[in-house]
Order: structure tokens, then sequence, then C-alpha cells
């Protein structure tokens, strides 16, 4: 019987439906001497899991889109946390139903659609999830705004969206009063179309530069010796000073700390000269960074 269990559970990571037991032969009598031994949990409403295998956050996952049938999938932060987008968790399961389905739980965040097609569903490692695009409009609903654009760079930086990519599933999917779509559409006028933030601490620093009125810069500021392009964060070329956010510079390999050298020389030979924008400027001493921009 625990043979049978192990089966039909092996690719959910140890969790499966009653009824999917039921259908490979075991009993609900069965299924409650099981449970009755502590050698099944049931973890949601004809779901349950072997009590021999470790718990884990995709565990819990699995349980829930079994628990909500075959049209659920993973969304919101589960999914952000799935594409591995950086700083997102998801402390609860989240998934996605269509709006006529009726599963609800107080251990599942249940969204709710009637449009399929703007979900963009693709399987990832196993599971269902929502596409790129679809999560990060649901993570705009749910995350703060320095958090949702950290989540939005990442995603950028490793190509798995983009900002003309952002803009067309808007045009396409795009409706009055989606949860996140005002706030999407307000980051990606502020975003450099190009060239997503290369760090966390990029994203703060920019942030930190327009609610402190500082919009002046150029993103990703371009110059060239010796036949190779240098690009530097932030630039302000009527003041001529050009700003680094350092917390990704230093490196132990000789060979970068030889190629950091020469980019920290080529600024002063165009008669540019360098802020270091360190993490505790950035968030400990924010005055004092601003002050050495303004100088």
């Amino acid at each position: 019987m625990l043979g049978t269990l192990s089966q039909i559970s092996e690719a959910s990571l140890g969790v499966f439906r009653g009824r999917d037991a039921v259908d490979r032969g075991v009993t609900r009598k069965q299924l409650a001497r099981l449970h009755a031994a502590r050698l099944v949990e049931r973890v949601l409403a004809d779901t349950y899991r072997l009590s021999a295998v470790p718990r884990s956050s995709e565990q819990e996952l699995h349980a829930a889109l079994l628990w909500a049938g075959d049209d659920a999938a993973a969304a919101g932060r589960l999914a952000g946390a799935l594409y591995w987008l950086e700083g997102v968790r998801a402390e609860t399961p989240e998934i996605v139903v269509p709006r006529t389905s009726r599963v609800r739980s107080p251990h599942v965040i249940v969204y709710r659609t009637e449009a399929h097609a703007a979900l963009m569903l693709r399987q990832l490692r196993g599971l269902r999830v929502t596409g790129v695009e679809p999560t990060l409009v649901i993570l705009a609903a749910t995350l703060d705004d320095e958090a949702f654009e950290i989540a939005c760079e990442d995603a950028r930086r490793r190509r798995l969206t983009s900002v003309p990519a952002l803009r067309a599933y808007l045009d396409r999917f795009a409706k009055a009063g989606r949860p996140g779509i005002s706030t999407m559409r307000r980051l990606l006028g502020e975003l450099d179309p190009t060239y997503p933030s290369r760090s966390t601490l990029e994203v703060k620093a920019r942030r930190l530069f327009v609610a402190n009125g500082v919009t002046n810069f150029v993103r990703e500021f371009p110059r060239k010796w010796n036949g190779t392009t240098y690009r530097y964060d932030f630039a302000f070329p009527t003041t001529r000073t050009i700003v680094e956010t350092n917390g990704r510079r230093w490196h132990d390999d000789p060979l970068d700390y030889e190629h950091d050298n020469e980019k920290w020389s080529v600024p002063g030979r165009y008669g540019y000269r360098i802020v270091l924008a360190t993490w505790a400027k950035v968030t400990e001493r924010p005055g004092e960074l601003l002050r050495d921009v303004a100088a």
C-alpha cells in the first residue's frame, strides 16, 4: 500500500490526492488507517503527504496544485520564487485558478481569473506556472515598490523579459482596474529601456536619486579608451560627475582587479570625477551621497 502511494507521489515530492490513490486500488479505509498511524498526513481537502518525506515549500506547492485541480498554476510570489527572482519569497503557496473554481483554504492564497490567455502558462521544473510577465504584474500589486523594482530588474538582467516584452503584454492584456497594471506602467516609465540595473544597490541608488529630485543622470554612460568601451552606472554630464555603485565591483581575481583599476582611470581622462555609492552610503548615509554628487 505504501509502495503504491510512493509511486503515485514520486513526481510531486511525496504528496498525492486521495482519489488518485483510490484509482490505484487503495481504499478510503486504508487511507484512514495510514492517517491514524501517522504514516500519511492530510494537508488539504483530499490531499495527503507521506510523513516520511521531508517538508519543503515546493512540496507545499505540489499539494496546493493537486488540491486545486488540473487548471491551477503557481502564481504571484510563489511563481516569482520559482523563477528565482531576487528578493522574492513565498511564505504561503499562491496559485491561480479559473474564476468558476470554488477552492478555498486559509493555507493557500488563491487568485481567480477569466483571462486564461493572459496567464501565459508554462511548465517550470515540472510545475505549471504563470509566465514571467503576468507573474511580474501580480508582484507589482503585492510587493512594495522597491522590492518590485528589484525583482523586475533581476528578470530583465537575466533576460527572462524586457521592457518591450512587458509593454507588449500590457498592450494585449491590461484591463482597467486590474491590480498591478498602474504600478507596472509607472515603473516602465522610469526604467532605462535598454540597460537593466545590475544589482540591488544600483536599484536603491536610482530610487534615492529620484526620490530627492535628482533625475538629470544618464544610465550606463559609455566612455571608450584604448579600444574598450566602459559603462558607468550613473553620469551627470552637466557637472561632469560619474556615480558607481561598488557593491558588486571589488573582486579577488587579479584580472578583475586590473580591469577595475583601468576602468576607474578612464573618467578622469575625460574630465569626470567618480563618486562611489557604497551600500553604507546609499542605505545609511544617503544625505552624504547626495552632497557628494552635488559638490
